[in-house]
């Protein structure tokens, strides 16, 4: 029971992009100098709407990409079992994090390996299962463990540091709480987790949060809440019932925490400190109808995630659509990046992705065209400080391969070398 429900808060926090990739993004410094902020129509006390409009004000700009380094082949020297996220560290390096392998494998800006952080274990440093790991301002790392939720600090120099439980204030003492992803703000983590627990009527309750955290773990202001259940009796799973903005978040360069609280709407909440909504970003925006291969990605991922309760899958219910927001990042002049389902479909030959740019007061600032080899249904897309992209070769047949599918080669997906190919801006 206890690997499956590893495996399930896992397989659970990829299931928010509606199909099973696992990616993560970080910074990427390509965004102008921007202009006054615009003005917003007050519908409550402080909180602004903001409507951006339906195009960018400066265009598409098309961003072509160049290989600088990759890792992971069949003849290097680094094996990976399935990397879930790729974030930048100090002096340039990269670190990416295999949750598999339960280790963080370090780069120089260069590509040299330089070594793992962290391993499986219980000791100092240590976890027995992952599904995030969080830079620090000070240069060392959180290793997040997914259950029960922890983080075991590594200093910037290796060395183990204090281990941080994550509990729920609503139930400190009690329930399973789970870590899923992760942010660190100026003073505070931002995280994103969920509470399990049992109603008197026997229902699985899912109390799912985002929230900030003193970094001695001390849990403070909620930005956003969502409760789900079911019947552990009759278990039935729904896409659109368990999602929650597990990777549609991130942390502003001045503290403030941005997020996208609803699947199948383009809307971004910029939150105070204190947890209050100061402006709510809207874009008009169609979303994509599933298609026969979408939908089929859709139900496997659903399927996997009930199959990792423990329980008799009855039957799962997808979505008709993808989810409209894929994933959000800021960087550090504090424009938002917005990847849609929309950009990830561009029919354009070559494209990797297009994302949206957003400025913090709303502005629909302009489009970027990625351009470098890749396909963003099957392989994973990481943002890096320093104009970089790092593509993760063959992330959904890792994932599959890692949950024991066996259907990865009948959906089109083939086994693939699971490498790093790291791109730069020519």
């Amino acid at each position: 029971m206890r690997n499956n429900l590893n495996n399930l808060a896992r397989v659970f926090a990829s299931a928010s992009i509606g199909i099973p990739l696992l990616v993560s993004f970080m910074l990427m410094t390509l965004e102008p100098t921007l202009g006054p902020a615009i003005a917003a129509d007050q519908t409550a006390v402080q909180v602004q709407i903001v409507n951006a409009g339906p195009e960018p004000e400066l265009g598409t700009q098309t961003i072509r990409l160049k290989e600088l380094w990759r890792a992971g082949g069949d003849d290097d020297e680094v094996f990976f079992g399935n990397i879930l996220q790729v974030v930048g560290g100090p002096n340039g390096k990269i670190y990416a994090l295999d949750v598999q392998l339960v280790q963080i494998f370090v780069f120089a800006a260069n590509g040299e390996y330089l070594g793992t952080l962290g391993a499986r274990g219980e000791g100092p440093g240590e976890v027995s299962n992952s599904n995030c790991m969080i830079p620090m301002r000070d240069g060392g790392v959180g290793l997040g463990q997914v259950i029960p939720g922890k983080l075991a600090m590594i200093r910037a120099n290796g060395d183990p540091g204090p281990i941080l439980r994550i509990t729920d204030p609503a139930e400190p003492e009690g329930g399973l709480v789970l870590l899923m992803e992760g942010r660190a703000g100026h003073s505070q983590l931002t995280l994103a987790g969920m509470r399990w627990s049992f109603s008197e009527q026997g229902m699985l309750v899912q109390n799912m949060f985002l929230r900030g955290y003193g970094m001695d773990g001390i849990p403070g202001m909620e930005f956003f809440g969502k409760q789900s259940e079911f019947n552990a009796a009759h278990f039935e799973f729904d896409e659109l019932k368990y999602d929650f903005p597990w990777r549609r978040f991130c942390v502003l360069a001045d503290g403030r925490v941005c997020f996208a609280p609803e699947r199948n709407k383009y809307e971004i909440n910029i939150c105070r400190s204190d947890g209050s909504v100061e402006r709510i970003i809207r874009r008009p925006y169609r979303s994509v109808v599933r298609n026969a291969e979408q939908k089929e990605q859709a139900r496997l991922t659903t399927e996997a995630i009930g199959s990792h309760y423990g329980r008799e899958l009855r039957g799962v219910t997808i979505e008709d659509t993808e989810p409209d927001i894929l994933d959000l990042w800021s960087n550090p002049e504090g424009h938002l990046w917005v990847r849609t389902s929309e950009g990830d479909a561009s029919p354009d030959a070559g494209v990797l992705t297009v994302v949206d740019v957003l400025s913090p007061e709303g502005k629909f600032v302009s489009q970027r065209k990625l351009v470098c080899p890749g396909n963003p249904m099957y392989d994973g897309i990481h943002f890096l400080p320093g104009r970089k992209v790092m593509v993760v070769l063959g992330a959904m047949d890792a994932y599959r391969r890692e949950v024991d599918s066996t259907t990865s080669e009948s959906q089109g997906a083939a086994e693939t070398v699971h490498e790093l190919i790291c791109y730069g801006v020519e």
